[in-house]
């Protein structure tokens, strides 16, 4: 079944709920606590009514991509749909972007330019950085905040190291990775979608890297 098939089919069984990704720079933004509960892969296709044939569209600041590239392995897709404990660290789509630009010095002008110049890095590299996102446990981002200088395992086998700012009452929460070169992302939407059946989502404004670029 293609990628986008998927997409529909997954947010049918799952409804549809507003993401609330926030803008570089502000202050993580956290869900209406009454919002039903879904899975992690229900929140991530829960805007795909306004995507477009391959699943993108014009908003930089969801989660479209990895969305997309999650959706290119079983194996990740069906760990988001099932029961467990897993939280998510979701680069926003701008976040590939600015990845790309990194990387190869281009600045694609579409989401689908985005993917498919993340997508030539090749499928091992790709999983190899989606997984480096996924922490095998449920981490809220009240936990994040109380975990300054933790260094937590990922999926992936490397670790992240939580690096917390600001003051009690406006803490800032940044994901120190394995690359000393480049800017370290910032969770800029905390718990989207609450509590899910199987952990957590946070947005980022960078894309975690596993190894030094």
């Amino acid at each position: 079944m293609r990628p986008r098939r998927l997409l529909l089919a997954a947010a049918a069984v799952s409804g549809v709920l507003a993401l609330t990704a926030g803008s570089a720079g502000a202050t993580p933004r956290t869900p209406d606590p009454a919002a039903a509960p879904t899975s992690i892969a229900g929140l991530l296709l829960s805007d795909s009514a306004g995507d477009d044939a391959d699943g993108f569209d014009r908003r930089w600041n969801d989660y479209d991509i990895v969305t997309q590239a999650v959706l290119a392995f079983p194996d990740l897709t069906r760990a988001a749909s099932d029961p467990g404990t897993l939280t998510v660290f979701a680069p926003t789509d701008r976040a590939f972007r600015i990845l790309v630009w990194d990387l190869t010095h281009t600045w694609p002008r579409t989401e689908k330019e985005t993917f498919d110049a993340v997508v030539g890095l090749g499928l091992d590299t790709v999983k190899t950085v989606l997984t480096y996102h996924i922490l095998g446990s449920a981490v809220s981002y009240a936990d994040a905040v109380k975990a300054n200088g933790a260094s937590i395992p990922t999926l992936q086998g490397g670790s992240i190291t939580v690096d917390v700012k600001g003051s009690k009452r406006h803490p800032s929460v940044r994901l120190i990775d394995l690359d000393p070169n480049a800017r370290n992302p910032r969770v800029i939407a905390a718990n989207v979608g609450g509590q899910l059946t199987n952990g957590y989502v946070h947005g980022i404004d960078r894309v975690l890297r596993p190894l030094d670029l």
